[in-house]
């Protein structure tokens, strides 16, 4: 009685609050569907936007810290002019690195359009037909709104969050600027700042317009998994185009070559590429909502797919069916980064033997990465598909994750546990099917490192092995996930999840660059996975992995059954 008193409580608040509306309800509130949309994703908005840019801050202290003298500097310059083209690729062209914005440039922002742009693509392929699979469109559709009207503001939403996001982050690096600035060409320019982060976010949501576009005709799941293609497809292109001839022939496909020359914060600026790639996410965008107008509320193409439920799986229980409802995603996950491990792996030999031609190798390999011997092709696999690849693998657990809580946070849980079953069982059961699921995963990836490794002429054991170890951190981020979503929230779980997975990949990806200490650098997971490609493992690590993994499913069902249903 006291939950449904708090309940009607809240429900009169809200309606006294649309009833009365002001100004202000129409953009950020109850007021109109833009309005509740912002509300919404107010949390995933502000935790972008700060995170990324306290994550600049940060850097740009370090920096100071760790190179505060002229000779410094240029001995950072020195170092990144020997980088080979491999690295090049993977790290960014190092433009003005004895500058504080030319170095976060490099080491920090060029990153960014990936987790940027997987927040696009997950959000905008969603935002109309998640709500159209639920029915909650029907609602909408009998108000006075116009299609195009809910359309464009749904599309608004995210637009509005991707540019409070940049200007958070925009400010909080310019901030950097003044508050660290240690030599002449160390302040940042708040005007380059923004223009900086303006060409990264239209570069980011390239992918999720065309997400958005295609989600109308082909539902959720496999616009976002077309998006997902498309985004890693012109990373790859970008990195690897000038050491992979058949990339190198498709380079101008890659959005993000477009505007690889521009880099305000390093003093380097190309506008005209950046005004293109607005003009394609808008044009991607205005076709989307041309899609949603013309076709029915939910009607989506039937692709052709293997549907496990025509075999008797998903019908027999939790845990069959939160397999089924993950193995789609699992297998797209699966083999994007596969087909991504196997291009480097493929090539390792080949890169390994041009690094040993470098000049000065062995100093920058000791700066950026130290005790790392690059006279072996494992040793460059391990340098170039685990950094990357963990931080893939992690991103996938977070959706797995996702779809794990979106029982919870739909309401189908409510239906499902109105039959006489336990929801401690149904939490065991449907985690350790998603569990299975991202365990399909992994063996694909593994499989296609393999594959890669004996096209190259190299031991398939290895890149076997270390796919698979990269596959049990997937699992302990998914356990890390479930376990605070059965204790506190389903979101709670998914924000929980992509902090450890962020968290770790950016402590690997800078901390040993800024010389940060032992003690901070092993707070990242992947940190204590020993290095599996080359055969050396960390026994408890792992072993805490697959804890982590087992022990999250099982917290996360003593937890839910414990504390309410979210409603």
């Amino acid at each position: 009685m006291a939950a449904e008193a708090g309940v009607s409580a809240g429900a009169a608040a809200v309606a006294r609050r649309i009833a009365e509306h002001g100004p202000l309800e129409r953009f950020y509130g109850f007021g109109t569907v833009f309005a509740k949309g912002l509300r919404d994703s107010r949390w995933a908005v502000l935790g972008a936007g700060l995170g990324l840019g306290l994550l600049a801050f940060f850097t740009a202290s370090q920096v100071a810290i760790q190179f505060p003298t002229a000779a410094d500097r240029l001995g950072l310059v020195a170092t990144s002019r020997e980088l080979p083209a491999v690295l090049v690729g993977m790290l960014g062209d190092p433009i003005n690195v004895d500058r504080l914005g030319g170095f976060l440039s490099w080491r920090v922002t060029n990153f960014l359009p990936i987790i940027l742009g997987l927040w696009s693509v997950l959000a905008l392929s969603g935002t109309l037909a998640s709500e159209a699979r639920r029915g909650s469109l029907d609602f909408l559709g009998v108000t006075p709104l116009s299609r195009v009207r809910i359309a464009v503001s749904k599309v608004g939403v995210h637009l509005a969050g991707l540019a409070i996001a940049a200007l958070l982050l925009t400010v909080l690096t310019w901030l950097s600027g003044t508050v660290w600035a240690r030599l002449p060409g160390d302040d940042i320019g708040l005007l380059d700042s923004l223009s900086h982060f303006g060409g990264l976010t239209l570069a980011a949501l390239v992918p999720g317009a065309l997400a958005f576009s295609l989600a109308p005709a082909l539902g959720r799941t496999a616009a976002a998994g077309l998006g997902v293609v498309a985004l890693f497809a012109a990373y790859i292109i970008n990195s690897y185009a000038s050491l992979v001839p058949a990339l190198d022939a498709i380079r101008g496909a890659s959005w993000f070559g477009w505007t690889a020359g521009h880099r305000p914060l390093a003093g380097v600026s190309d506008s005209i590429p950046v005004v293109v790639v607005g003009i394609l996410a808008g044009a991607l965008l205005v076709a989307g909502v041309l899609a949603f107008v013309r076709r029915d509320v939910g009607g989506a193409v039937n692709l052709p797919s293997f549907r496990l439920s025509e075999r008797g799986l998903g019908l027999r229980g939790p845990g069959g069916r939160s397999f089924a409802g993950r193995i789609p995603a699992s297998v797209l996950w699966g083999l994007g980064i596969g087909l991504y491990g196997l291009i480097i792996a493929s090539s390792a030999r080949t890169f390994s033997d041009a690094l040993l031609q470098i000049p000065g190798i062995q100093r920058m390999v000791e700066q950026f990465y130290p005790d790392l011997d690059f006279t072996s092709s494992a040793a460059f696999l391990q340098l170039a598909f685990m950094g990357f690849g963990l931080l893939m693998l992690g991103l996938a657990a977070v959706v797995l994750v996702s779809g794990w809580t979106s029982d919870e946070r739909e309401r189908r849980l409510d239906m499902v546990l109105s039959v006489p079953l336990d929801r401690r069982e149904w939490a065991l059961r449907s985690g350790f099917g998603a569990l299975a699921a991202l365990a399909v995963m992994t063996i694909i990836v593994a499989l296609l490192l393999a594959a890669g490794a004996a096209l190259d002429g190299s031991s398939p054991g290895g890149p076997f092995v270390g796919g698979v170890v990269a596959g049990i951190y997937a699992a302990a981020v998914a356990g890390v996930g479930i376990a605070v979503a059965g204790l506190v929230s389903p979101t709670a779980g998914v924000g929980a999840a992509s902090t450890l997975v962020v968290g770790s990949y950016l402590l690997d990806f800078i901390g040993s660059a800024l010389r940060l200490p032992a003690i901070v650098l092993d707070l990242a997971l992947t940190r204590h996975l020993g290095r599996p490609m080359l055969g050396e493992f960390d026994a408890i690590g792992i072993a805490a992995c697959l804890a982590l993994a087992v022990g999250g499913v099982v917290v996360g069902a003593w937890g839910l059954g414990r504390r309410d249903l979210v409603s």
